[in-house]
């Protein structure tokens, strides 16, 4: 987009127009492509030795929904597109190109959905669930502890033995516990 400085008065000047899809230069093959012109309709005003443009961008979009992996059409509006651009002495245009498209990158949707509710695929036999039921038999939900019952534990280096207590130690009676050094000592006087 180019605003040529002459047409700009004191009172300022509207523009309106499109840019070809072409100046998103966007990556094919992502979820996001541009699906026509990116639109514009911006008020441009001088403020002392800057040119502030503010107004509104629209860019019609081609999405792959992220639950579905269906494709679906929208249009992003940017209505609170402003720019100050500082102007240099002889100046005769300034090029926003660079500026609409990187207001328009910020703005696409990073997780793009078909709609707001929509139900994805099954993960058992991949039917679009929007679409209805597949038939599918639910899988079991584990609980938020099952990871732990298939954890285990290396053994202790020391004594061969897995962590924890020893087998000896888990099979003594309560209240029975071993003599040491002291009581042994004590027991020959």
């Amino acid at each position: 987009m180019i605003i040529e400085l002459q047409q700009v008065g004191p009172e300022g000047a509207r523009f309106t127009g499109t840019e070809p899809a072409a100046l998103l230069a966007m990556e094919p093959g992502s979820t996001v492509q541009p699906g026509g012109a990116v639109g514009y309709d911006v008020q441009a005003q001088r403020a002392g030795r800057e040119l502030v443009v503010q107004g509104t961008l629209q860019v019609p979009l081609a999405c792959r929904c992220n639950r579905c992996a269906e494709m679906f059409s929208t249009t992003l509006t940017i209505s609170d597109f402003l720019r100050a651009c500082e102007l240099s002495e002889g100046q005769e245009r300034v090029d926003l190109a660079d500026d609409v498209r990187d207001e328009v990158l910020l703005r696409l949707p990073h997780y793009p959905l078909c709609q707001p509710d929509c139900r994805g695929l099954c993960p058992q036999c991949g039917r679009n669930l929007n679409q209805g039921p597949c038939g599918c038999a639910a899988p079991p939900v584990p609980g938020p502890w099952a990871a732990l019952n298939a954890l285990t534990l290396p053994a202790d280096r020391r004594r061969g033995e897995p962590y924890g207590r020893s087998q000896e130690e888990k099979v003594k009676k309560p209240g029975a516990h071993a003599q040491g050094p002291s009581e042994t000592a004590g027991a020959g006087q």
